[in-house]
């Protein structure tokens, strides 16, 4: 490949009155004339804030300032395997916002099944007939090999956009996110993902793998500016099927530099903001911490919601994090990192981390960021 990235209405007809004549006609056409003017000036401002709102309508600011409704969240809920199990227990929940799968597990050996609209409706409920916002976990940056466009034959005879898979996460493929092929499937059509997801009746996207760029980037200059613009078309896409529709990026925090970035999403999800990136349960460096506030304060001051998640395995850590994250205004939440609905505080032991998809040691030990050592 070229950028050095490996292969695979009508106005109403008026009667005619007899003319009135004196000074109480000259009255009456004064009134007219001024009665018109206002009529004229109360229509043309109509008309401009018309402009004005179409306008904002197609940039994209007309919903994002819909999804400040997202600043009233104040607990999450992370999850996306076993929700055949555990989907009544989430439903029966009185979280804020859920972020779940598109699809759920079937018994053995069956494809992942779509959450249905009365699926959905159900988690959108809480216990006491209010309502919460439900988002759908949406890959953009990297090709999964157990969702419905996955043609197994790509393995062999990859799509130009099909780059390798992702180390960390097997059966994860990263892709060439600005290639058409990838975005007819993702957000372009009306059976494409996105269309999908909205046709469930979803209030929103999660994007994870948008930082994807960053992983690319060395060997496809543009890839920052690509993932801005892609960002860009897919929330303007989704919000003229559906206005109000939410969009919430999970990390690439560098992207937040660009207010045209901070103008397509409605709030940002930051994992391991505080612990996590080096080894389980080791605090950040405190640079690499306020390097991320620092772009991550950029949306907050935009009125946008900031949510974190910590996968965390102490309750000391835990209550630290969270009197840190109040003082903030970030809402945290504390799944494990399998993100199964499982006992976050029942931790691995350190030896088995090694071999758990996802975590620091696992990376440390196999991969060379997102690719196989020595590949």
């Amino acid at each position: 490949m070229q950028d050095g990235l490996p292969g695979p209405a009508p106005f109403p007809t008026c009667c005619c009155r007899p003319a009135k004549s004196g000074r109480r006609a000259n009255e009456q056409k004064r009134r007219g004339h001024r009665m018109r003017r206002r009529t004229w000036t109360i229509g043309t401002t109509a008309l401009a804030l018309g402009g004005m709102m179409w306008a904002a309508h197609q940039s994209g600011v007309l919903s994002t300032l819909t999804g400040t409704r997202l600043s009233a969240v104040r607990s999450w809920g992370y999850q996306l395997q076993n929700l055949d199990k555990t989907f009544d227990a989430l439903a029966a929940s009185d979280t804020d916002l859920l972020v779940v799968d598109f699809s759920m597990s079937q018994s053995a050996g069956q494809p992942m099944k779509p959450l249905d609209p009365a699926e959905v409706e159900r988690l959108k409920t809480r216990p006491n007939g209010g309502r919460r916002i439900v988002l759908a976990y949406f890959s953009i940056g990297e090709a999964e090999e157990y969702r419905f466009y996955w043609n197994p034959g790509w393995k062999t005879s990859p799509p130009s956009w099909l780059i390798a898979e992702n180390c960390r996460w097997p059966r994860n493929h990263l892709v060439r996110f600005w290639e058409d092929g990838w975005k007819d499937i993702i957000i372009r059509g009306d059976d494409s993902y996105l269309a999908r997801i909205q046709a469930a009746g979803f209030d929103g996207v999660y994007l994870d793998r948008v930082d994807v760029y960053d992983d690319i980037k060395d060997r496809h200059p543009r890839a920052r500016a690509d993932m801005i613009a892609f960002v860009g078309e897919m929330a303007r896409e989704a919000r003229r099927n559906q206005p109000g529709f939410l969009v919430v990026a999970q990390n690439a925090e560098d992207l937040l530099d660009s207010t045209d970035y901070r103008a397509s999403i409605d709030g940002l999800a930051k994992e391991d903001m505080l612990y996590g990136v080096r080894g389980t349960g080791s605090r950040n460096p405190p640079d690499m911490i306020a390097w991320s506030r620092e772009r991550i304060d950029k949306l907050k001051r935009d009125g946008k919601a900031i949510l974190v998640a910590e996968y965390l395995t102490s309750q000391d850590q835990i209550a630290s994090a969270s009197r840190e994250f109040a003082s903030l205004g970030y809402v945290p939440v504390y799944p494990p990192r399998a993100l199964d609905g499982s006992d976050a505080l029942k931790s691995l032991p350190s030896a088995d981390r090694t071999e758990q998809y996802g975590t620091p040691e696992y990376a440390a030990q196999n991969c060379d960021g997102v690719w196989k050592k020595g590949s």
